[in-house]
């Protein structure tokens, strides 16, 4: 009821009690004294006690102490007139004749224990119930700070129990719900969290994530992932950590949206692709630059190493382009190199080549598993488009027009050797054919020895008649590249060819015939070619033949014979050089 300075007379009044009962009991035996101090001092601490509830004036339990008070202070007062009764009798006065004091005495104590003890279970539940209510209040203050702070927060947060169901979540979570149509009930307090996340097949992933942190198997979760809105496109980042405490285990699930930054992120990516690009590509021209050349050259080196395929460059030069600068100006010569740029680009068949410029009026070509044969006819075919542009360049000792000198070199990389050595020896035939009149191709590499050994086996080789020439310049130049790579592959069974070596070159034969029939068919049908529904079914059952024949190798490779026979036979042979005859009448005609 009190500090230590408001018991303190209690404790007196208590040690006054315990001294008298004492004293009448033990040393001098008087019960009639003993029932005079012992009223008194129950009738003092009635007093005392009434008092001090008086003073309790906490609003939630003042009724109930009031009430006790009035019943200490009854029971004391009706003990101190049963404790002053002697002198009632001293005095003569006959208002109390023995035994009626004793007796009320015991009376009023048992009664107003009673009394006492119900009020004191009434004033122990009131403030149970008081203590309570300020818990329940406690708890509803520290919801609502909570809530008051999660409100606060931009980033959509709820508080997923040990179930998946929803115990609280912030405003920013509702606002984004109902942004997204998605109803109250559908997305608050109660609504199992995991279910929704099951039924989104998108979410599935963060789902497992929520359990095993549920489960205690990870300290949090944490994933990004797309959520796009159909007006805009949105990303989202979503945390899931445990929440502090005992009993069930919970976790709280924070959505923040990340939308700005992953926009700035896909922003930078796209500027350095740009970058990328623009960094690879020669800005005049439009083909790779030098430095684009030297890292794509770079990896093919040491591919073709490995592989001992060939490995063909070819670099050409403008024929007295100083001159023609001189004589038209500058602005012309930058067009004029974006012609023969693009002319250059447009002769190179296959994906895999590379065309670039190599500086000035100087341009390179990479042609990776490309023989001799095949590249020198590249490079003519360049030669010839070249001159086809028809530049008038009259400062030319080579010719009318803007012509090209090139030279070509095939080379085996040696994993000894030096690769950069390679630009000097194309470099060098490049200023061969200069030096023998310009307006040609010089070439050299390892063919010239496997031809000779070809010869000495009696092995037959394929050559160019203009009477297989069609008429039109990309099957002619493709029949050209077919023959080249047909007579590689009968140089191979010269050379004893690994079965990786065999098999690089024999699917390169196939994807270039494929590439050929491809474009011979859409050329046909542009020209209105009567029978091309029989020549395309023809190029099918030649295709699915050949690459049955191609259906595996080991050494020593038996199948090889049967495949390059089909290939230099029936595909080159039998078919470009004999059967597609039948339509050369249509370019004839056209012509």
């Amino acid at each position: 009821m009190g500090g230590t300075e408001k018991r303190a007379p209690l404790l007196v009044v208590a040690v006054a009690a315990a001294a008298a009962a004492f004293f009448f009991t033990f040393i001098h035996n008087d019960i009639i004294s003993r029932r005079i101090y012992g009223s008194l001092i129950y009738a003092l601490l009635c007093l005392a006690s009434g008092q001090a509830l008086l003073k309790y004036k906490t609003p939630d339990i003042a009724v109930a102490s009031r009430s006790l008070a009035a019943i200490f202070m009854a029971n004391g007062l009706a003990l101190a007139t049963l404790a002053a009764t002697p002198v009632v009798e001293a005095l003569g006065l006959p208002f109390f004749p023995r035994p009626i004091p004793m007796a009320l005495t015991f009376l009023i104590l048992i009664l107003l224990s009673w009394l006492t003890t119900i009020g004191l279970i009434i004033l122990v539940n009131q403030r149970l119930a008081a203590e309570s209510q300020v818990a329940q209040e406690n708890m509803r203050a520290s919801k609502l700070f909570l809530q008051s702070v999660l409100n606060g927060l931009t980033a959509h947060i709820a508080l997923i129990d040990a179930s998946g169901d929803i115990i609280l979540v912030n405003e920013a979570w509702r606002d984004f719900a109902r942004d997204n149509g998605l109803a109250p009930e559908l997305a608050g307090e109660g609504t199992n969290y995991l279910c929704a996340c099951d039924n989104a097949t998108e979410a599935g992933s963060f789902a497992a994530g929520i359990r095993q942190v549920l489960a205690g198997e990870l300290e949090q979760f944490t994933m990004e992932y797309p959520c796009h809105a159909p007006h805009q496109p949105r990303w989202f980042v979503g945390r899931v950590t445990p929440f502090p405490g005992d009993g069930p285990r919970r976790v709280v699930v924070a959505h923040e949206d990340i939308s700005e930054r992953k926009l700035m992120e896909l922003a930078l990516a796209e500027t350095n692709q740009k970058l990328g690009a623009l960094s690879a590509t020669d800005g005049l021209t439009g083909i790779a630059n030098r430095r684009h050349f030297d890292e794509v050259f770079a990896s093919e080196y040491p591919r073709h190493t490995r592989s001992g395929m060939t490995l063909s460059l070819v670099m050409l030069d403008i024929d007295y382009f100083k001159n023609y600068n001189d004589a038209y100006g500058h602005a012309k010569g930058d067009d004029c190199l974006a012609q023969v740029a693009g002319t250059i680009a447009r002769s190179l068949q296959r994906k895999t080549d590379l065309a670039a410029r190599y500086g000035g009026e100087e341009f390179i070509c990479l042609l990776p598993e490309t023989e001799l044969a095949g590249a020198a006819t590249v490079a003519e075919d360049i030669r010839q488009s070249v001159a086809r542009l028809a530049i008038p360049h009259a400062q030319s000792a080579a010719a009318p027009v803007v012509t090209v000198s090139v030279g070509v070199l095939a080379a085996k990389c040696s994993p000894g050797a030096v690769p950069g050595d390679l630009y000097k020896q194309v470099d060098a035939l490049l200023y061969q054919a200069k030096a023998n009149g310009r307006n040609r191709v010089e070439s050299a590499g390892p063919a010239p020895d496997a031809e000779a050994a070809a010869a000495s086996q009696g092995i037959i080789r394929i050559f160019w008649d203009n009477t297989f020439a069609s008429g039109n310049e990309t099957i002619d130049r493709q029949h050209k590249l077919l023959i080249a790579q047909a007579n590689e592959l009968l140089l191979l069974t010269t050379q004893n060819p690994s079965c990786a070596v065999l098999s690089t070159a024999i699917d390169t034969a196939f994807r270039h015939v494929a590439e050929h029939f491809r474009d011979e068919e859409r050329i046909l049908q542009e020209i209105g070619f009567p029978g091309l529904a029989e020549h395309a079914a023809e190029h099918h059952r030649l295709l699915q033949k050949g690459l049955a024949l191609a259906t595996g190798c080991t050494e020593p490779a038996p199948f090889s014979g049967d495949i390059i026979r089909y290939i230099v036979h029936d595909l080159v042979m039998e078919h470009m050089l004999s059967g597609d005859i039948q339509y050369h009448f249509c370019f004839k005609a056209k012509a």
